[in-house]
């Protein structure tokens, strides 16, 4: 198909959020991500001074949610377009683009990934975007913060001093993600969670079976996703996320712009534990 007609028809569930599906109740038995008898961590910050609670090894559940082992990689078919404000014809390019987990920095009660081509590298993008570093940091396997490349070096220094307690690195700004998922489970900081409508936080989805009948090394057996999107007044931000793989879809508009970028898992390939 060519690249102008494939851009004109996006990915339905990035234009669909809110749609509700029925969902056999066996396959609801695949959603949470959470092992026997262990439970998320309490939504809001930590208070000041106090440490991340520890995990037991066999309690860890990034692998079975969002693996983070070094060397896990995924593959994602791209089309970004862009252009000058008011364009009626904007420009498109699509490509391969790929996310991996460079390194691991294991800490008491968390985990910090260092990721190039998070696809928020993405937002704004046109011509030829390269990706970068940043940064994911796993708590108790259930809470997962995205530390951007400005802050990336800044963080890894605290993260590699054994000194330091981590107070305020990880703040509800930046989580991205609070498992396990349910419809219209919400995830921000304090600001947004007392809104009444769906602005300026994470808002979790109806769950619908994922669309990966194309994908490369993604394990065999029926998978959910759950649609996550993050709504301003000028943009707006949503993936899939299907435990055990992790980000399956991903999109980014910027509102009465030629700013579009759409994203779909085409292959998985974890890392070595």
């Amino acid at each position: 198909m060519p690249e102008n007609s494939w851009g004109r028809i996006r990915w339905a569930a990035s234009r669909s959020f809110g749609t509700a599906m029925l969902v056999p109740l066996f396959f609801l038995s695949l959603l949470s991500p959470r092992a026997p008898g262990s439970e998320p961590a309490p939504a809001g910050r930590r208070a000041a001074g106090e440490r991340p609670q520890a995990a037991a090894p066999s309690a860890r559940q990034s692998a079975a949610a969002f693996p983070l082992n070094p060397g896990t990689y995924w593959i994602y078919q791209a089309l970004v377009s862009w252009g000058p404000e008011g364009t009626a014809v904007p420009q498109e390019k699509l490509f391969d683009w790929k996310m991996e987990v460079v390194r691991t920095i294991p800490r008491e009660g968390l985990l910090a990934a260092v990721v190039k081509g998070f696809p928020r590298d993405l937002d704004r993008a046109e011509g030829n975007p390269a990706p970068v570093e940043s940064l994911i940091v796993e708590t108790g396997g259930t809470k997962f913060y995205w530390i951007p490349p400005a802050s990336l070096q800044a963080a890894l220094a605290r993260l590699e001093n054994p000194g330091d307690s981590l107070d305020d690195l990880l703040t509800d700004d930046r989580i991205f993600l609070d498992l396990p998922l349910s419809r219209g489970k919400r995830f921000c900081n304090t600001t947004g969670m007392i809104r009444t409508d769906e602005f300026y936080c994470w808002v979790a989805g109806q769950p619908a079976p994922a669309d990966l009948a194309d994908a490369k090394g993604v394990p065999p057996g029926a998978h959910a996703a759950f649609p996550v999107q993050f709504l301003t007044t000028d943009d707006s931000t949503s993936f899939d996320f299907v435990s055990g793989i992790g980000i399956t879809r991903y999109s980014y508009q910027v509102h009465g712009s030629a700013f579009d970028t759409e994203l779909r898992l085409r292959e998985f390939h974890p890392g070595s534990p």
